[in-house]
């Protein structure tokens, strides 16, 4: 338990992020960023966690900026919003630089920065109720929660330009299409399926899980030769570990490994 925004449950390796506020559809204010700055911490400092899931109460995920708390502080509009924007970005570069597995479930509306936990994860699941949307250009806001930096990366630059200048929305299918979702299941499934999810990726190894997502996050910014040489050097790092010879020796008796590494501390890793 974190709060009222947002609560956090840890069992059996898998740290489970929940938003709390149904009520008003998730909305984020600085109780929110707080909050969920606070179980990004927690998470990241215990080291029985192997994955993160991280989902929603009520029928929608996230809608954003919660426009009823600006609209009543209209007179510290520009500090509450600033503030807000500063630290949910310190939030989610500390969610992004964790090296456990980050599965998402999303439902009904999530936009805005809302977002965010959607750009940041690993894997992402849709209930087929989704809606996304930008929401910027219609309440006079640029974007924030690090839209435009993954959206021209996922959908490419006219998507992209479509979501954020002109607000398009669009559903979980064509979320799907566009690839910022891994699936898409009915709506009474998204828990079983997060859950699934979540279970399968604390099941990887984390050795190989945590080099790879490194590698996959450099590979926009490497050169090619600059990017060979730390695949070599992340083998290298499998190689040395344990469960490399696990999962050999496993695969070739056709048995499911059991991984033991542990996860590096994400306390001390953080790429701020």
């Amino acid at each position: 338990m974190i709060g009222d925004r947002v609560t956090l449950a840890i069992a059996n390796g898998i740290a489970h992020l929940e938003l709390s506020r149904p009520v008003a559809r998730n909305a984020m204010d600085p109780t929110f960023v707080e909050e969920f700055g606070a179980t990004i911490d927690r998470v990241a400092a215990d080291s029985s966690v192997r994955t993160l899931l991280i989902t929603a109460q009520g029928p929608s995920f996230c809608v954003g900026g919660d426009l009823k708390h600006f609209a009543a502080n209209t007179d510290r509009h520009e500090e509450i919003l600033c503030w807000m924007v500063d630290h949910w970005h310190e939030v989610l570069g500390r969610l992004s630089a964790l090296d456990i597995p980050v599965v998402t479930a999303v439902q009904g509306g999530t936009a805005g920065g809302g977002l965010g936990p959607v750009w940041c994860a690993d894997y992402v699941i849709a209930a087929e109720s989704t809606r996304m949307a930008g929401g910027f250009a219609d309440i006079g806001l640029s974007g924030d929660g690090g839209a435009s930096w993954h959206l021209p990366r996922y959908v490419g630059l006219r998507r992209a330009q479509a979501m954020i200048l002109d607000n398009l929305p669009i559903d979980a299918a064509t979320a799907l299409e566009w690839g910022i979702v891994n699936a898409v299941v009915p709506d009474v499934e998204l828990v079983d399926a997060a859950w699934a999810a979540a279970r399968r990726f604390s099941r990887r190894s984390a050795t190989a899980f945590s080099q790879a997502k490194r590698l996959l996050a450099a590979s926009s910014t490497n050169g090619y030769l600059e990017h060979l040489q730390a695949e070599a050097e992340a083998i290298h790092t499998c190689a040395a570990a344990a469960d490399s010879a696990e999962g050999i020796m496993s695969f070739l008796a056709k048995e499911q490994p059991t991984f033991t590494d542990g996860y590096p501390s994400a306390v001390s890793t953080f790429r701020r």
